[in-house]
């Protein structure tokens, strides 16, 4: 990633939009319709017939009180360029809660778009660099900075979301108990999870309430600080750092894997392992990489299986990839609902009294208009010829 460039263009970005009379999420919508072409040019997106519009993909949020402006990506980017990896251009991948003021002046600088273990090109084959890996936390994302000697948190796409009002609250307390107007470095990002109750996705981490530091950057030189750095930052701020992984062997400790990539891989495959989410690897070149536990995987897809996910799921597929990651008692499930879907696929008729079948799996006032379209898409995929 060329991010001193990537930036450059998304101060312009901000630049523009103030100078248009940006102020607010209305006045976002009016300028967005009005200037496709200028957006695309500064974010360097393709102009590709099949791919989205840049304006789907990014999304300003603003601060109350304070004159700053965050960009983040939005969930179009999330569900759809996956297919399209040329979409997430740097400047693209940089809007992840960074924030400016609205003179185009950087504020904070959070984490560039990184990216699971095989899905997208940079991380297909990893690369045979030092690196180091941190056990990935499942809160929510904090990104705080200061401003105008004013310490601000903000979740990465709303400073008045939920998650950024608790997050607020909780640290008021440590800039209050640990000396923080002393002990900030100026020009620091710390980026955190958000460890409570009200932000708990699947690991259970039983009613704690904390920060942990999972990342930090600097907004003046843009440098992306290692472990030992954030180790510093912790004894200073009063705050706990997410754990390194040692690399250690459970049946040979004196066997260091730390160098070998491979293992950590392999090591997701452990279906013993519950209740933690997995690793990021961050290499010295920079590169971000996420790896998952299987079991962990497998919660997200029990929390998301349905008849629209598994046609998708066969229509891309990687079906039965993904039924490998659920427990047993959800894969029984899963396979019982693809038995209905096949049913209903293989009665009689033409594709449209199959996808018009499809469509009474669900009862008629849950079958959407996008459940609907996707039942059309999978007959046309499964009656098509070779």
């Amino acid at each position: 990633m060329k991010r001193k460039p990537a930036l450059k263009k998304l101060a312009q970005f901000i630049q523009f939009m103030v100078s248009c009379g940006v102020v607010d999420h209305g006045s976002w919508k009016s300028f967005a319709a009005e200037h496709k072409v200028e957006i695309g040019q500064l974010f360097d997106y393709p102009q590709e017939e099949e791919l989205p519009a840049i304006t789907s993909l990014v999304k300003p949020f603003f601060h109350p009180t304070l004159p700053l402006i965050g960009l983040n990506y939005t969930p179009v980017a999330h569900n759809v360029l996956y297919m399209f990896p040329q979409g997430w251009t740097d400047q693209l991948r940089l809007c992840r809660g960074i924030i400016f003021d609205r003179t185009g002046q950087l504020v904070a600088l959070s984490f560039p778009k990184f990216f699971n273990h095989g899905e997208h090109p940079e991380t297909q084959n990893l690369p045979k660099l030092p690196f180091e890996a941190t056990l990935k936390q499942d809160g929510h994302l904090g990104i705080i900075f200061r401003y105008q000697h004013e310490f601000v948190l903000t979740t990465r796409g709303s400073f008045e979301s939920r998650s950024s009002v608790l997050g607020n609250t909780m640290l008021t307390r440590y800039v209050r108990e640990n000396n923080w107007k002393k002990n900030f470095p100026t020009n620091l990002t710390l980026l955190v999870e958000i460890i409570h109750p009200d932000t708990k996705v699947f690991v259970d981490y039983q009613g704690q309430k904390r920060f942990t530091i999972i990342s930090a950057n600097s907004t003046a030189t843009m440098a992306d600080y290692g472990y030992r750095r954030l180790m510093g930052y912790a004894s200073k701020l009063g705050l706990e750092v997410t754990p390194i992984w040692t690399g250690k062997s459970e049946s040979d400790p004196l066997v260091d894997l730390r160098k070998n990539i491979t293992s950590l891989v392999e090591m997701m495959g452990d279906r013993a392992v519950q209740n933690t989410e997995g690793y990021v690897i961050r290499f010295s070149n920079g590169l971000r990489v996420k790896v998952k536990f299987q079991t962990y995987i497998g919660y997200m897809v029990a929390d998301k299986l349905s008849f629209t996910y598994l046609m998708n799921r066969m229509v891309s597929g990687n079906l039965e990839r993904m039924l490998l990651t659920l427990p047993e008692e959800i894969y029984q499930t899963a396979l019982g609902m693809l038995g209905q879907i096949l049913l209903h696929l293989s009665s009689a008729g033409s594709p449209k009294d199959k996808w018009r079948k499809l469509y009474t799996l669900l009862p008629d006032d849950e079958a959407t208009s996008y459940f609907k379209s996707i039942c059309r898409k999978f007959t046309k995929h499964m009656t098509s010829p070779e």
